[in-house]
C-alpha cells in the first residue's frame, strides 16, 4: 500500500535511480507511483505533471551534485587546483561504485528531453553552464598556475564536455577500465595546462 506522508524529497530520491537507468520517457507514472511508494494523489499534490516532476528531478540531481562533490571539496584544500582534481576524482569514484554504470543522469536527460521541450533544453543548459562556472571559478582561482595562454573557462568546457563523453562511453560499454582511462585523460588535460 501507497505511503501517504512520502515528502517531495523522498519520492524524488526514491525515484531518481529508475529514471536514471531507464529514462524519463520510457517511465511510467505508474512506475514513478509503485517506487516512490505513493498515491497518484500525494504524487500531484508535489507536482502537477511528470513534466513538472522532470524539472524537481533535474534540480534535485544537481543540487546532489553541488552539495556532495563541489561543497564538500571547497572545505578541504584551498588550492583551487587540487580542488579541481579532488572534485573529478569525487565524480570518478561516484561513477565507479555505481553497478553497471549508467553514466550521468544529467547528460542521460539531454538525450531524452532536450528535444521533447524547449523547457527542459533551456533548464539543462542553466544547470551544465552553472556546473562549467563552477570548473571555470577554481581555474580563474588558480590562473597563476596555469600556463599563460591557457584560458580558464574554455579549460573548464573542455573539461565538462569530457567528463560528459566519458560517463556516456562507460554507460555504453559498462567497462569501470575505460571510465578510468577517461578520467586520466581529463587530468592529463589539466597537468598539460599548468605551468611546469
Amino acid at each position: 500500500m501507497a505511503n501517504l506522508k512520502r515528502t517531495r524529497e523522498d519520492i524524488l530520491n526514491s525515484t531518481i535511480d529508475l529514471v536514471h537507468r531507464q529514462g524519463l520517457q520510457s517511465t511510467g507514472l505508474k512506475e514513478l507511483f509503485i517506487v516512490s511508494e505513493t498515491s497518484s494523489g500525494s504524487f500531484y499534490n508535489y507536482f502537477q505533471s511528470k513534466d513538472e516532476f522532470a524539472h524537481a528531478l533535474i534540480d534535485f540531481q544537481w543540487q546532489q551534485i553541488r552539495d556532495n562533490i563541489f561543497l564538500s571539496t571547497s572545505e578541504v584544500n584551498n588550492d583551487p587546483i587540487q580542488r579541481l582534481l579532488l572534485t573529478l576524482e569525487k565524480i570518478e569514484v561516484k561513477h565507479l561504485q555505481e553497478i553497471n554504470c549508467a553514466g550521468c543522469l544529467l547528460g542521460n536527460l539531454i538525450v531524452d528531453l532536450a528535444e521533447y521541450d524547449k523547457a527542459f533544453r533551456e533548464h539543462l543548459q542553466k544547470v551544465f553552464d552553472e556546473w562549467q562556472s563552477l570548473f571555470s571559478q577554481m581555474l580563474r582561482d588558480g590562473k597563476e598556475q596555469l600556463r599563460d595562454q591557457i584560458d580558464p573557462d574554455l579549460l573548464a568546457e573542455q573539461i565538462l564536455t569530457m567528463i560528459e563523453g566519458v560517463l556516456l562511453i562507460a554507460r555504453l560499454y559498462d567497462q569501470p577500465e575505460r571510465l578510468k582511462r577517461g578520467f586520466s585523460g581529463i587530468r592529463q588535460l589539466i597537468q598539460s595546462s599548468l605551468k611546469v
